[in-house]
């Protein structure tokens, strides 16, 4: 590997393995770059880059690669590579550094943070995919320092909200694109719906006049400005235009299916548009919801199927919904100690490293 020399002080460190050990270490790091070089041109590299990528959307990742062909190339840029060097010449990559830096200093603080943007997408209606992102919104929000928005663009009269609160939202989706060239932080905190401190929602217009407001342009405008201000931004979305529209702003889509065949259907349809648009691979995940022992559709062949391993399977859960709806409190509220709740707690840990811990019965009661 060339050795690059810096005019300023940084904190490097030199790195030898195989790629699979490689990533894990990388990762645990939380680098701001990575420079990576000395691997064949070949698809495992590319799945590992897709992977690395994904788990840290905020660092520059160059490629030192000598004499790439063309088809390699753009597969890597799409994968998440901000420059492949073709030359492995140290001055090369020290100029390519020195460029990678100068856009991590000429970027606004807020955008350094290490935000996440995950949206979750059913294969059909009825798959419940808003009470999933309600309930690992908040869940998310659990975790002390973190802030959390949601916003509903499940449209036309998305319901998110059910799950979460009774309260009437002082402003929805639509009115945000009336501020959309003064929206700042404090703007941005000022009109969403305040579930806690550090929870916020962003809900879906309720008439058909306000729905015109609504256009790909302006969501994405917003989505780029929350995503500076919060730690996770999710999205409850649906297979409309304007969903599609967002996919390239997502570090993570999750399709949520259930073991029916028209979801199943569905599914496949959607994980076959998405390779088709040429999205990493890394960046999508399905999850099975409402799974029970009766289920019409085995996991396995759904898999085979597909042709990708479902990443989560959350059980079937009626009364803690149920009560959820009745009573505008998220599932994971009502009732933590539910299969459903702790399948949901163990996603949120997944995201965002935080270890589960049992929630003692003072602490219920406010007492620490």
């Amino acid at each position: 590997m060339p050795v690059a020399t810096f005019e300023m002080p940084h904190q490097v460190s030199g790195l030898q393995g195989s790629l699979a050990e490689l990533q894990t270490r990388v990762v645990a790091g939380k680098p701001d770059l990575v420079v990576l070089g000395g691997f064949e041109q070949n698809d495992e590299l590319l799945e590992k880059i897709e992977t690395l990528c994904t788990a840290l959307p905020r660092a520059a990742v160059l490629l030192v690669c000598s004499n790439p062909e063309s088809g390699f190339l753009l597969r890597a840029m799409r994968a998440g590579v901000r420059e492949v060097i073709s030359s492995d010449a140290p001055d090369a990559v020290t100029a390519a550094v020195a460029r990678a830096e100068a856009r991590f200093h000429s970027a606004p603080q807020a955008s350094r943070k290490s935000s996440r943007c995950i949206g979750l997408m059913p294969a059909k209606g009825g798959d419940g995919a808003s009470c999933l992102v309600a309930n690992l919104a908040s869940e998310l929000s659990q975790t002390d320092n973190l802030r959390v928005l949601l916003i509903d663009l499940s449209l036309p009269f998305g319901d998110v909200e059910l799950f979460l609160t009774r309260d009437t939202a002082m402003h929805n989706l639509a009115d945000f694109a009336d501020e959309i060239e003064r929206l700042d932080g404090a703007l941005l905190e000022g009109m969403t719906h305040h579930i806690s401190a550090n929870f916020h929602v962003i809900q879906s217009p309720q008439t058909i006049d306000q729905l015109l407001h609504i256009t790909p342009r302006y969501v994405n405008r917003l989505i780029r400005i929350a995503v500076e201000h919060y730690d996770y931004v999710l999205l409850d979305l649906q297979l409309d235009t304007l969903s599609l529209s967002v996919l390239e702003l997502l570090d993570q889509l999750v399709v949520v299916v259930t073991m029916n065949v028209p979801s199943v259907r569905r599914a496949s349809q959607i994980i076959r548009m998405w390779e088709s648009l040429g999205y990493a691979a890394a960046k999508l995940s399905v999850v099975v919801n409402a799974f029970h022992n009766k289920s019409i559709v085995r996991i396995a062949d759904f898999e085979k199927t597909v042709g990708l391993r479902v990443s989560r399977i959350l059980p079937l859960e009626t009364d803690g919904i149920e009560a959820s709806l009745l009573r505008g409190t998220a599932a994971v509220r009502l009732k933590p100690k539910s299969d459903f709740s702790k399948s949901i707690n163990a996603w949120a840990a997944a995201l965002t490293g935080h270890v589960p811990t049992e929630t003692s019965i003072w602490q219920h009661f406010g007492i620490k």
